[in-house]
């Protein structure tokens, strides 16, 4: 039988090590106008695009991590934002909380198991 704490600090665990992989420094750089998404009250969301002569329509198909949802330049996002009545932020920085929250969560429940 397997423990479900430890399932959950595990998958916690390897989430946030693959957001602290994309953050860290490399020798690219990345070009910001295109790193910008939008967050509700549950998370990031994430969207399906579909083209529309030289436009794109944007349809909102739930939530995902901050480092694989959809990046927008901030305009869109901005716009976006409006639209689904949520906020916009910079993906690393949305990205950096989000570990910080897992590794909130993995304290937590490694404290109530050692309890």
């Amino acid at each position: 039988m397997t423990n479900p704490a430890a399932a959950l600090i595990a998958d916690f665990r390897t989430r946030a090590d693959e957001i602290d992989r994309l953050l860290a420094p490399t020798g690219c750089a990345t070009i910001a106008s295109h790193n910008w998404i939008v967050i509700d009250d549950f998370g990031p969301l994430t969207f399906t695009l579909t083209s529309e002569g030289k436009k794109h329509r944007a349809i909102c198909t739930g939530h995902g991590s901050a480092h694989k949802v959809n990046r927008f330049t901030r305009e869109d996002a901005e716009r976006l934002a409006t639209a689904c009545n949520a906020r916009t932020a910079f993906w690393a920085d949305a990205a950096r909380e989000e570990a910080t929250i897992l590794r909130q969560h993995i304290a937590t429940l490694a404290a109530a198991t050692a309890a």
